[in-house]
């Protein structure tokens, strides 16, 4: 009996992982299909005009209305659903799970004209508010106290700092992108709809990670970003001008200031006519890098992707100085009497063109 015992053991275990790694597949399977996998609330998902269930399924994956495309195709192929779906915006909910998401894809009543918004990368919050001013969708006015005072129910959010001095606390996490909103949204929900956005396509594990390993806080990087994106004239020099950056923000900088005309720029354009041109003078200290040392105090912008990937991987150069002349061209120097003979040569190409100055 005990040598029957030992080798009937082996089969036994074998029969056990198999049993334990069917109910694993059946159990993500079904919280898949059910939605318990996703968080509460709603996401605005776009169906192109004639999409396959393959489209459709793609779509719903970008938005995070599912978590897996294949199942998703198999669950319409088995349910009599391909074919069925109509196409334009919808906001649905992902908690609901695939029967709620087929049923609303084939209502019609579901169907909503949005109203589409383009948001450039590098717009702040006023140019965004503005935008959205334009399109009918809320004044700017609402738009900026919701940044301000409203809360929202994303963790992450924790991380962002509410400094008093901030001029728009949720400034630079408003991913740019084209969005279509429902005509009767609510300024909370156009808001967290951009929150999502940043959420889904600039929290990825490998971005976290990365920060950690720089030594970033999320806001840090975000700040940064913004001035990479709004410094650099194309995506390849973010790269180099994040390097300038870095290097002055490295604990033994001789160059321990940022000295981004950007944040000029931000508080000339912006924090002055906020205050009708009597802002409180630590709120400038607080945004005006030729004068303080390390970031600004919040974020002069909303970067993309571009701008926060240069902002983790910057190239590896000696440079602390960078000036650029009206073709665009970037200058780098390693003194301030390199960047002196560099800002002669970037006037010397500006002149060629007719401009007197940088």
């Amino acid at each position: 009996m005990a040598k029957n015992s030992k080798k009937s053991r082996p089969l036994l275990i074998g029969l056990l992982a198999v049993l334990i790694v069917v109910l694993a597949a059946g159990g993500y399977t079904l919280g898949e299909i059910g939605g318990t996998f996703r968080s509460q609330g709603t996401v605005t998902v776009e169906i192109p005009k004639g999409a396959s269930t393959a489209g459709v399924a793609n779509s719903l994956r970008k938005a995070g209305a599912i978590g897996n495309t294949y199942l998703f195709r198999l669950y319409s192929r088995l349910t009599g659903a391909d074919g069925s779906y109509q196409y334009g915006t919808f906001t649905v909910e992902p908690k609901a799970g695939y029967g709620a998401l087929v049923e609303a894809l084939q209502n019609t009543a579901q169907y909503l004209e949005g109203v589409v918004v383009t948001i450039p990368e590098g717009y702040n919050a006023y140019q965004i508010g503005d935008t959205l001013e334009q399109a009918g969708l809320c004044t700017k006015e609402e738009w900026l106290e919701a940044l301000n005072t409203h809360t929202y129910s994303l963790s992450w959010l924790d991380q962002v700092s509410d400094d008093p001095l901030k001029m728009v606390r949720l400034d630079g996490f408003l991913f740019p992108d084209t969005y279509s909103f429902d005509p009767e949204a609510t300024v909370d929900t156009i808001v967290l709809t951009f929150l999502e956005n940043f959420q889904r396509r600039v929290l990825t594990q490998e971005n976290l990670d990365r920060m950690e390993e720089m030594g970033l806080s999320l806001e840090d990087t975000v700040i940064l970003a913004s001035i990479i994106q709004r410094e650099a004239a194309n995506v390849e020099e973010m790269y180099n001008v994040s390097s300038v950056f870095h290097n002055r923000l490295d604990p033994d900088s001789p160059y321990p200031r940022l000295e981004s005309c950007t944040t000029n720029d931000y508080i000339n354009n912006y924090i002055r006519p906020a205050y009708e041109g009597s802002a409180p003078a630590e709120v400038l200290e607080a945004y005006d890098t030729y004068d303080k040392t390390g970031l600004p105090v919040g974020a002069i912008a909303n970067p993309g992707l571009d701008a926060i990937t240069a902002a983790l991987y910057p190239n590896d150069t000696p440079y602390y100085f960078f000036v650029t002349d009206i073709t665009y061209h970037h200058y780098y120097g390693r003194t301030y009497e390199e960047h002196l003979a560099n800002i002669e040569k970037a006037l010397a190409v500006n002149r060629s063109y007719g401009k007197d100055g940088l």
